[in-house]
């Protein structure tokens, strides 16, 4: 559910696997009601969210509480080469398919386990958000500005994909290891320690040296000034860093400082908060795109800091095709990213939209697995499959 298993297993789709998402009639995905399409029909199926992190799979109901869709959900491992779970450490075992049950369908059977704190230790059964792994990861302590000491938040669920991009590399390094011994793998993928090692400098230096974490904000230890600059327009910025001495001057110069273009590193570093002022009053009075260039003209380091809306236009991200819009049978066509990974010579896209609640059970269960027309009916009177989420919310 949600972003990190879902992450992982549309990076293996667009590699090119079979990927089928399970999901029950009464626990389905939330993020299938989260922010739907305005106006389209069945918000569990017109989630912007969700097709982003769910396209090129197939959708499959099961109520694994239930015995007949445990049964069936077995079957089904017996064909597969992997099983990926994001559910808290004990679940799997409460709904009675452990990696013990699980491999004596499928031997060689490649799991992976993506607990937010993994499979042992104290913290097994605690459920774990990206916020929360933020925080628990430490990342959150080497975030923030000056010598407050209130450590932020990203403005994202980073520890999420940070998690999937993990369990997908993980995927694949089991079935090449699989190819060669011919034994399945159990992978205990706890998302707070791969989220851990995104922090490495500051760890590294808290290990070695007992340095606390230092809040930059936007600044640098070594860059005066660097920073984040207002611009014109509801919340518009460029971003610029004067990485050497004449870089300054030149900045200097543009901003309309030309008195303060002599000052050396440390006495532009004593006197940050002075510049800041400076610059900013300069870059209230442009568009952002217009600035960068400006700065750029004169060799200083400098970006527009793209909003989500912006972003949609980037003529960089347009010329190397990097928008996609599927076709899907319920939302009209939106904009959303390509693979991120090229192979250069295939040029590999999506291939279809995400897949509708259930669009893929009569092709599973009776395809695959055998089952007759009365079985589905049978099943979906007894609220083991489903062709809609029961008692669906939005938000």
């Amino acid at each position: 559910m949600m972003w990190a298993g879902p992450y992982a297993t549309r990076l293996l789709a667009e590699m090119g696997a079979e990927v089928i998402k399970i999901e029950s009639p009464r626990a389905w995905d939330n993020v299938r009601t989260l922010l739907p399409q305005p106006g389209a029909p069945e918000p569990w199926n017109t989630s912007y969210y969700f097709n982003d992190y769910n396209r090129d799979k197939k959708s499959l109901t099961l109520d694994l509480a239930r015995a007949r869709g445990r049964a069936l959900f077995l079957e089904l491992v017996a064909t597969c080469d992997c099983v990926i779970e994001n559910y808290r450490a004990d679940v799997l075992d409460k709904l009675g398919i452990g990696w013990d049950v699980l491999r004596e369908a499928r031997p060689n059977l490649v799991l992976v386990s993506m607990a937010g704190f993994g499979k042992t230790g104290a913290e097994r059964n605690l459920v774990g958000f990206g916020p929360i792994i933020e925080q628990m990861a430490g990342m959150a302590s080497t975030t923030g500005y000056g010598d407050d000491g209130i450590p932020y938040k990203t403005g994202i669920s980073y520890g999420d994909p940070i998690g999937g991009l993990a369990a997908a590399g993980a995927v694949v390094l089991a079935l090449i290891q699989r190819r060669r011994s011919g034994h399945g793998a159990w992978i205990d993928l706890a998302q707070r320690e791969t989220m851990a090692q995104m922090i490495g400098p500051a760890f590294a230096a808290a290990a070695l040296r007992g340095e606390a974490p230092t809040h930059f904000g936007n600044r640098d230890a070594r860059i005066a000034p660097q920073g984040v600059y207002a611009c014109t327009g509801e919340e518009q910025w460029v971003a610029i860093s004067a990485r050497s001495d004449s870089e300054w001057r030149s900045l200097a110069h543009v901003v309309g400082a030309p008195e303060l273009a002599s000052l050396t590193l440390a006495e532009r570093r004593a006197r940050q908060d002075e510049l800041d002022r400076r610059i900013e009053t300069w870059t209230r009075a442009q568009d952002p795109s217009a600035a960068a260039a400006t700065l750029q003209g004169v060799g200083v380091a400098a970006s527009r800091v793209q909003d989500a809306n912006s972003i949609h236009d980037d003529p960089h991200l347009e010329a190397r095709g990097y928008w996609v819009k599927l076709p899907h049978p319920k939302m009209s066509a939106w904009k959303q990213p390509a693979s991120s990974w090229r192979l250069v010579d295939a040029k590999p896209v999506p291939r279809r939209h995400s897949p509708l609640f259930g669009e893929h059970n009569r092709e599973i269960l009776c395809g695959l697995l055998g089952q007759t027309e009365d079985d589905l009916a049978e099943l979906s009177a007894a609220g083991v499959i489903g062709d809609a989420p029961v008692n669906p919310g939005i938000g």
